[in-house]
């Protein structure tokens, strides 16, 4: 035991002393040179390290709670912080900018699969600047070339003299680490991996043959330019990648690469000028601060650029990530609740509590998504956007995930919308002990959101609305929240997450057959409703009864007497009939999930005469997007219809996607498919 003893020596009293030991927010910075260049140090991080993937491991074989896929990222860690570990060990002795670079992916790696070890990112990038590597920036690794990776980090280590030892080789067995065949380098993949799919913009065409033609060049930095600029070419099949960054990366490589000019060197300069323009010249951070401090690495900026093309193919391949997973949740969730008002005919403008979670969900989604003109919006981010009536293209430089303050934008959107879910809790004994909480959290929750978009400048959409609807709870608190009162709020959130959680199961009524009928498209149909209607023709006039919304009305005045494709969920004669009957088609072509599993009839299917393309994308996943880009590319309006297929809400999400594209077939003007 130690006895503890004040700043001048003197013992402290006894029962009346009290120790507080508080973690700091943030770790203090490696010493100068990082952890290689002190061993005692680096013996010390590393015991730590790997006591913490025993850890992992016994807790992957006792904890039986854990999911398979929690299961398989503690396994995951384990293998990576090993080879970290004897990769370090490795460079120590033998520094290399190779193995670093392998050594950076796999820190970058595990903080993915597992976010307590985020630090390690740091401490590889402490190590590398005084290298002279500052453009090192970990690649996440795809799961299919960790063991190569891991692979060729060990047979650098033994190159330098180090092995994992006996109980390193022990969590590799355990992990299942085995040596590839063949063994392929992630950090060198073959181009055509490299390489995005080409536009289908027909302005861009020319743009992307010379692309590709210049991507076949002897320099790689010239390659490794055009492949950059064939992302921002094709981005009208790409979603959620950092455009900037690939233009940025571009310009700073060629700029390096002009100091010996070529004629491929000059053409990519005048491409990359072009699509610049064509996004709105957004700003190029990599490139200004180049400019004011050129580095003069040509070979450093080749590689970078090689790595940002990883970077990019990652972003095309990764899969869900929990906080992406847990935001499509809360707006599933929105979006039901939404289906229900429809169902009874209620719209977002008679209930305000959906109507702002609505907003806020649909700009956490925008703003945690790499967004620029013309490239392609996660389905979900832009179905959202459209319910919300928000413009995509919202301050889209500003807001990008990385670039908005200290905090990202989604952040404060996501904790503002969260507490209101417990808004549908109200009339419970869970409200009476916690109302007041509740409201308490929603004001202090909205108010930092506002007063941080405030602080960058920016408005929101519809922002009126919030400031009132969120005022409505309590005074709005005019500064951004600080760590500590962040670190609070959470604390106060999570003390009553559990009783709202056992309120929730308590309401919640016996399973009923609602997904079935769902699945058979049983219609909401209003009280009064002749037996039968045709499906094949345009209702009679017993439709007109006064019984339907205004917002069904509406929409029939566009759709009477034309056709309309349906994709998704089970055909069903009772609810073909309603939705002809309520709208007056010609003809509905339904067709179900089973008979379009791979979208290779689209062609047929989306013809001259169509009115509109409903995707039932509940049913769906992303087996819609063939037909999707079929209805762009001929200039038939599309809807992601996300609820149920009863009229009311079918009609809602028509209007509300796609009323202004709507018309005759002689009238409608073709739509911009590119976005820009």
């Amino acid at each position: 035991m130690v006895r503890l003893r004040t700043p001048d020596g003197r013992s402290l009293p006894g029962p009346a002393s009290t120790l507080r030991v508080q973690a700091p927010e943030t770790f203090a910075p490696d010493p100068p040179g990082g952890l290689c260049a002190h061993p005692a140090l680096l013996r010390g991080a590393l015991g730590t390290l790997t006591a913490r993937l025993d850890a992992m491991m016994d807790r992957a074989e006792q904890d039986e709670s854990l999911s398979v896929d929690a299961q398989a990222d503690l396994i995951r860690a384990v293998a990576l912080g090993q080879a970290l570990v004897t990769g370090l060990e490795g460079y120590a002795a033998a520094p290399d900018r190779t193995l670093l670079e392998r050594l950076s992916d796999l820190a970058q790696t595990l903080t993915l699969v597992c976010p307590d070890e985020a630090r390690w990112t740091d401490r590889i990038a402490a190590i590398a600047a005084p290298a002279g590597y500052t453009w090192l920036e970990g690649v996440p690794l795809l799961t299919d070339e960790d063991a190569a990776m891991i692979t060729l980090t060990l047979d650098a280590a033994l190159a330098a003299g180090v092995t994992p030892g006996e109980r390193g080789e022990a969590r590799l067995t355990w992990a299942g680490v085995r040596r590839p065949a063949p063994l392929r380098d992630p950090l060198t993949p073959l181009r055509a991996a490299l390489t995005p799919p080409a536009t289908l913009v027909p302005s861009r065409h020319g743009t992307g043959q010379a692309l590709q033609q210049l991507a076949l060049g002897e320099r790689e930095g010239e390659r490794n330019a055009a492949l950059l600029l064939l992302f921002v070419c094709g981005r009208d099949r790409l979603e959620d990648l950092p455009l900037i960054l690939a233009l940025d990366r571009a310009l700073v490589l060629l700029r390096a690469l002009a100091q010996e000019p070529t004629p491929a060197t000059a053409r990519l300069l005048e491409l990359h000028a072009a699509l610049h323009a064509e996004l709105g010249r957004p700003d190029l951070p990599l490139a200004q601060r180049e400019r004011r401090q050129a580095s003069g690495d040509l070979s450093g900026q080749v590689l970078a650029a090689r790595r940002t093309l990883r970077a990019l193919r990652f972003g095309r391949l990764r899969p869900v990530t929990p906080g992406a997973q847990e935001h499509l949740n809360a707006l599933w969730d929105a979006l039901n609740d939404l289906d229900d008002d429809l169902s009874r005919g209620v719209t977002p403008d008679r209930d305000p509590d959906l109507r702002a979670r609505l907003l806020l969900l649909s700009l956490q989604g925008l703003t945690s998504t790499a967004r620029a003109p013309g490239l392609r919006l996660p389905p979900m981010v832009q179905l959202a956007a459209q319910v919300s009536g928000v413009d995509p293209l919202w301050a889209w430089e500003r807001t990008q995930p990385d670039r908005f303050t200290s905090v990202p934008l989604h952040g404060h959107l996501g904790r503002a919308a969260l507490p209101l879910e417990l808004l549908a809790l109200r009339g419970t004994p869970f409200w009476d002990t916690w109302g007041a909480e509740v409201r308490r959290l929603i004001a202090l929750a909205g108010g930092n959101l506002l007063a941080s978009v405030r602080r960058a400048g920016l408005r929101l959409p519809d922002q009126a609305f919030l400031e009132g609807y969120l005022g409505g709870f309590g005074p709005l608190r005019a500064l951004p929240m600080d760590p500590a009162a962040l670190n609070a709020f959470h604390a106060a959130l999570l003390r009553i997450l559990p009783d709202a959680r056992a309120q929730a199961q308590a309401l919640a009524a016996p399973p009923a057959p609602k997904t079935a009928d769902l699945e058979e498209g049983v219609a909401d149909l209003p009280a009064a409703r002749p037996a039968s209607v045709s499906s094949s023709g345009p209702a009679t006039a017993l439709s007109d009864g006064p019984d339907w919304p205004a917002h069904v009305l509406r929409v029939r005045e566009h759709l009477r007497g034309r056709r309309v494709v349906l994709l998704g969920g089970v055909p069903s004669a009772p609810h073909r009939a309603a939705l002809c009957a309520a709208f007056e088609l010609s003809d509905l072509d339904w067709i179900g999930s089973a008979e379009y599993a791979h979208g290779t009839h689209a062609q047929a299917h989306v013809t001259p005469d169509t009115a509109v393309v409903i995707l039932a994308i509940r049913w769906m996943a992303h087996a819609h997007n063939t037909l999707r880009d079929v209805a762009r590319a001929r200039g038939v309006p599309y809807v992601m219809h996300p609820g149920g297929l009863s009229p009311s809400s079918v009609a809602w999400q028509i209007g509300q996607q796609v009323s202004q594209q709507l018309g005759r077939p002689s009238d409608r003007a073709l739509p911009d498919n590119t976005g820009d």
